[in-house]
């Protein structure tokens, strides 16, 4: 008989503290549970937490007999007693939906064992029933609907020590996204990658500064193995890394390159990757690479931004930065009076892309010979703790290629003193009569 995984204590002592405080089951389902009568008490509490009420013993037991449960009163009173002064665990969530899994991996591969007895079997369609069946494992979606706030946890929160900050003073949380406009062969793949290299081992990035040093999963499409080669070896050569720098780099930022994946097979890669490497944030370069769809159809947007890329960021707790282009250069009389959030419309697509994003950040070229650029921050930049070159914090900075030919880095810049307005040269003409006798005319000039 096949033995099941199981995680009973977890069950116990997550339901008794859910119940002792009336609490959310939120994301686990009953048939997570392994015990029966676990999964009747679970069933009964998400119906509770769903009608916007509270759970405590009465009221569940309540629940209870209205659904002709034989849980009795004394069990009920057992979890809630055993836990005594334990607070709520994610870990016992984690547990539980851990071995949930792995109960649904088994129970599949007894069943594909049974199936491929049979001499007829077709191969082919057992893999795909297999894939299928695993790939809805991993696919499993969170309940929708509205999540009503905590109007004493909006009192009591701590903006200043936010647990879900990753980025700045909370410019960017778990689950948010950055979308990084430029113009067409500026160099914004290797802006980009400058600003993952600082976030991986935890220096700032003109300033702009990570909580801790983060995971990051970059997937891109258009640069091959020499290219990043080469940005990679120059930006950190100029970083001068120490040693346990070099490590956690090497720890923590994964490249990848992806000529295939578009719409629900690049979700599905995203998804993939950041589990896989337990990423605090994905990069895809360029968006419009991935997307698969019409970018100005403001219905297509949105379905692929908050239908899909949404729910992987809320389930996983991952940042996004998508690197995108430009639409055509506009004139200058075109630039004139634009303010910051004009300017985060600079993207390529519908407003809807600019609407989702929690932050936009536009690259510039400046006018001159020198490779200088203007990168301005257009949503929240307050938060993202950005300096300029004095060291002051700023919203818009100046900066430039490296000065040292050859090399692919950003550094600070300076902008080129406007070229003087030419002067004309004015031939004053005096009268003839107002020249004294022997001083020279203007013939003599």
């Amino acid at each position: 008989m096949l033995k099941l995984p199981s995680a009973i204590y977890a069950e116990r002592y997550l339901l008794g503290v859910v119940i002792r405080d009336g609490l959310d089951i939120k994301d686990l389902l009953p048939t997570d549970f392994f015990e029966p009568i676990h999964q009747e008490i679970a069933f009964c509490v998400k119906q509770i937490n769903e009608q916007g009420n509270h759970p405590d013993e009465l009221v569940v037991l309540n629940a209870l007999r209205a659904n002709n449960s034989t849980v009795q009163a004394h069990y009920i009173n057992e979890l809630t007693s055993e836990v005594k002064e334990s607070r709520l665990n994610q870990a016992w969530s984690d547990e539980i939906k851990r071995t949930a899994a792995l109960r649904a991996i088994a129970i599949n591969a007894e069943h594909v064992q049974r199936l491929a007895s049979d001499p007829n079997a077709d191969p082919e369609s057992l893999i795909a029933y297999n894939e299928g069946t695993l790939k809805s494992l991993i696919k499993r979606e969170k309940k929708s609907g509205p999540v009503l706030m905590n109007t004493e946890a909006m009192k009591s929160f701590d903006r200043k020590s936010d647990q879900e900050c990753v980025i700045g003073n909370r410019w960017l949380c778990k689950g948010g996204s950055l979308l990084l406009v430029s113009q067409s062969g500026v160099g914004k793949s290797s802006f980009c990658l400058q600003f993952l290299v600082s976030l991986a081992i935890n220096r700032q990035f003109f300033g702009i500064k990570a909580k801790e040093p983060l995971r990051v999963v970059m997937t891109q499409s258009e640069n091959n193995l020499g290219d990043v080669a080469e940005a990679w070896q120059d930006i950190t050569a100029g970083m001068n890394l120490y040693e346990s720098e070099q490590k956690l780099l090497d720890d923590n930022l994964f490249i990848y390159r992806d000529t295939h994946s578009v719409g629900q097979a690049f979700l599905d890669s995203m998804r993939s990757l950041i589990e896989l490497h337990r990423a605090q944030v994905f990069v895809c370069d360029p968006l419009l690479s991935f997307a698969g769809i019409e970018l100005s159809d403001q219905q297509e947007m949105t379905q692929f931004l908050r239908h899909g890329v949404a729910r992987i960021l809320e389930d996983t707790g991952c940042i996004l930065v998508a690197v995108h282009h430009t639409t055509k250069p506009k004139s200058a009389k075109d630039k004139e009076g634009q303010t910051p959030s004009d300017l985060a419309y600079s993207g390529a697509g519908a407003s809807e892309l600019v609407n989702y994003v929690r932050e936009v950040g536009v690259l510039v070229r400046q006018p001159g010979e020198e490779p200088v650029f203007k990168f301005s921050l257009t949503k929240r930049r307050g938060r993202a703790g950005m300096l300029n070159a004095n060291g002051d914090f700023a919203g818009d900075i100046i900066v430039r290629h490296a000065r040292q030919a050859g090399q692919i880095r950003w550094e600070y810049g300076e902008l080129s003193p406007p070229a003087p307005e030419p002067t004309l040269k004015v031939e004053t003409r005096h009268s003839d009569s107002k020249h004294a006798k022997g001083s020279p005319s203007r013939f003599n000039h």
